[in-house]
C-alpha cells in the first residue's frame, strides 16, 4: 500500500438511501481492516479532504460520471465499474444494490486490483441473485434448484426432507456425496444420492422397519454420518433415525427406530428401537428424532418429541449412546423402556414443544430450535447450552426467534451454523411460515444471524412455496453446511404442482 493511502475519504451522494449508507459504513470498516488507513466518510456536498478519495454510487464527481458512461454501454444490469484517476477512484453499479455489491467486490479483491491494475477502468459482473447483508458485507448467493424426489400424483405425506453431506468416508471419492431421504406416502424411506453437488439425484435404496411388529417405518427421518468410531461402527457409517407408527385405527405403539448403512447408502439395516410409546399416528407417540454427536464426551445423542407422558401434552427428550448399542436415559438407565431425559417440558401441560434441531456454534454453545404448538401460530423458540445433557430449567422456553423488524415464524424449524460470515459466523434458522401472515409466500421464513442468534435478519425463502390449509408445504425442511462452511445445502417441499409433489434442493454460497 502506498503512503498516500494512509488517509482515505469515502464520498457518497448526499441523498443516498439508509440501506446504502449502512453498506458504505460496512465498506469503510472492511477497508480499514484491509489497509490500516484512517478513513473518513462524507457526502458529495462537501469537498473531500484526504490524499486518497473513493467515490461510491451516484456522486456528483466527474469521475463518477465517467464510470456511469461506461455502464450505459452495458446491457446487463449486474455489470459494475471501477474508474481510476490519479489518487481518486469511483465505484459504481446501475443501482444502489449493485453498487453495494461492487463495493464488496472491491474490498474482497483489493490487493489483486492494485497489483494487476493495467488500465484506468475495470468492468466486472456481480451476482444478480444474491441476498446481501450490509452490516458486514456478507452475501448469500442462491444457486439453481433441482428436484430430489417427485411423484406423479399428489401425496400429502411427501415432506420432512433431510440430507447429509458425506465427509468422513474411508474412500475419498465418496466424500462430497449427498444422501437424502423424506417422509413419503409409502411406509418406507426412499434413499436418494447426488454425486454432483445436488444437480441430479438417483434413488439408491428403500429402508424398512424390520425390528418391530404392529408398526411400519417411513416417517419423520433424520440422517447423520458418524464423525468417529462408535462401538463396532466405524467413522463414516450413515445413520437414519425415524418414527415407526401404526398403520390402522387401533391404538398401537410408536417407536424411534435406528437404521444404518456401511456402504455409502446402498444397503441398510434396521438396528434397534431406542424408545416406544403407546398410541397411533393421531395419538400418543414418540416423534421427530434428531441426531447429534458431542466430541468432548464421545456421545451420540438422539433428541425427539414425546407425548406419552400424561403430565405433558408433549415434551422434548433425549437419550444418548457411547457404543451405538446401549441408549442411556434418565437416571442412567438403558433400554427402550427406560425413561428419556428431559430438555423442554413446559409447566402448562397443554403446550407441545416439538420439531427439535440443534447446531453447535463457534462460541462453544449448542443452540436448540423448536416449535411451540399451543401458542398462536406455533412460534419458534431457541435454547442454548454448553453441554447437550444439561438444558437448565426444562420449563424455560428459551428465547423467541424473531427478526429485527419484528417478524416471527413458526412451525417445524431447522437450524445450522457456519464459521464463515464474520467474527461470529453465520447461523441460519428456517421455519414453515411467519406467524402474522402465513398465507404470504414472500414473507421472510429464513432467518440469518451474525451474532450467535442474538438478532436475526429475515429473507425470503430460497425455495419458494405457498402455505394453504390443504397441504403441508415447507414442513420440516433440512439444512446443512459443507465442511469448510462456505456452502449451505437446503432441502424443502415447495408448492404442490398439478398432479405432482416433489422435494426441492438448493445450494447457497456464503461470500465474505
Amino acid at each position: 500500500m502506498t503512503e498516500h493511502m494512509k488517509m482515505i475519504a469515502i464520498v457518497y451522494h448526499k441523498n443516498a438511501g439508509e440501506n446504502f449508507l449502512k453498506a458504505v459504513c460496512a465498506f469503510k470498516n472492511r477497508l480499514e481492516k484491509i489497509t490500516g488507513a484512517q478513513i473518513t466518510l462524507g457526502d458529495d456536498s462537501t469537498v473531500a479532504d484526504a490524499p486518497y478519495v473513493i467515490c461510491v454510487g451516484e456522486t456528483g464527481d466527474p469521475l463518477t460520471q465517467d464510470a456511469k458512461e461506461m455502464l450505459s454501454a452495458e446491457e446487463k444490469e449486474n455489470v459494475c465499474a471501477i474508474k481510476f484517476s490519479g489518487n481518486k477512484l469511483a465505484v459504481l453499479g446501475k443501482s444502489e444494490a449493485f453498487t453495494t455489491r461492487a463495493m464488496k467486490y472491491f474490498a474482497v479483491n483489493f490487493d489483486s486490483i492494485y497489483a494487476e491494475k493495467e488500465a484506468d477502468s475495470l468492468l466486472f459482473e456481480v451476482s444478480s441473485d444474491t441476498f446481501i447483508f450490509n452490516e458486514n458485507l456478507v452475501e448469500l448467493e442462491i444457486g439453481e434448484p433441482s428436484t430430489v424426489y417427485a411423484t406423479e400424483e399428489k401425496r400429502s405425506a411427501n415432506q420432512y426432507p433431510k440430507a447429509v453431506l458425506l465427509q468422513n468416508q474411508p474412500e475419498e471419492e465418496n466424500n462430497g456425496t449427498i444422501i437424502a431421504t423424506l417422509n413419503s406416502s409409502e411406509w418406507f424411506y426412499h434413499i436418494l444420492e447426488s454425486r454432483d453437488d445436488g444437480e441430479s439425484w438417483t434413488e439408491l435404496a428403500q429402508v424398512y422397519d424390520t425390528v418391530n411388529t404392529g408398526v411400519r417405518g417411513g416417517r419423520m427421518p433424520c440422517l447423520f454420518e458418524l464423525p468417529a468410531d462408535l462401538g463396532r461402527f466405524k467413522r463414516g457409517t450413515i445413520i437414519l433415525a425415524g418414527t415407526s407408527s401404526a398403520h390402522n385405527d387401533m391404538p398401537e405403539k410408536t417407536a424411534i427406530v435406528i437404521y444404518y448403512s456401511e456402504d455409502v447408502g446402498k444397503t441398510w439395516k434396521a438396528h434397534m428401537s431406542i424408545d416406544f410409546a403407546r398410541g397411533h399416528i393421531d395419538g400418543d407417540g414418540v416423534w421427530e428424532p434428531f441426531l447429534i454427536y458431542e466430541e468432548k464426551t464421545k456421545r451420540l445423542y438422539c433428541f425427539y418429541s414425546d407425548d406419552s407422558d400424561p403430565e405433558h401434552d408433549q415434551k422434548l427428550v433425549y437419550k444418548y449412546t457411547t457404543d451405538f448399542k446401549n441408549w442411556i436415559g434418565a437416571d442412567g438407565k438403558t433400554g427402550s423402556d427406560a425413561d428419556p431425559c428431559e430438555a423442554v417440558a413446559c409447566d402448562d401441560p397443554k403446550l407441545r414443544p416439538g420439531m427439535i434441531s440443534i447446531a453447535k456454534m463457534g462460541n462453544g454453545e449448542y443452540i436448540m430450535t423448536y416449535e411451540m404448538v399451543g401458542l398462536k401460530m406455533n412460534p419458534t423458540y431457541a435454547k442454548r447450552t454448553k453441554r447437550l445433557d444439561n438444558w437448565g430449567d426444562v420449563s424455560d422456553y428459551g428465547t423467541l426467534v424473531q427478526s429485527t423488524d419484528g417478524v416471527i415464524f413458526g412451525s417445524s424449524p431447522w437450524c445450522a451454523w457456519s464459521p464463515v460470515g464474520g467474527e461470529c459466523g453465520t447461523l441460519i434458522v428456517v421455519g414453515k411460515h411467519r406467524t402474522d401472515k402465513p398465507e404470504d409466500k414472500t414473507a421472510p421464513d429464513m432467518f440469518v444471524s451474525f451474532d450467535y442468534g442474538e438478532t436475526y435478519i429475515g429473507i425470503d425463502n430460497p425455495i419458494d412455496y405457498t402455505i394453504t390449509s390443504e397441504n403441508r408445504c415447507g414442513y420440516s425442511p433440512g439444512l446443512f453446511f459443507s465442511s469448510d462452511g462456505k456452502t449451505l445445502y437446503y432441502v424443502n417441499n415447495p408448492n404442490y404442482g398439478p398432479g405432482n409433489e416433489y422435494i426441492a434442493f438448493r445450494r447457497i454460497e456464503i461470500i465474505e
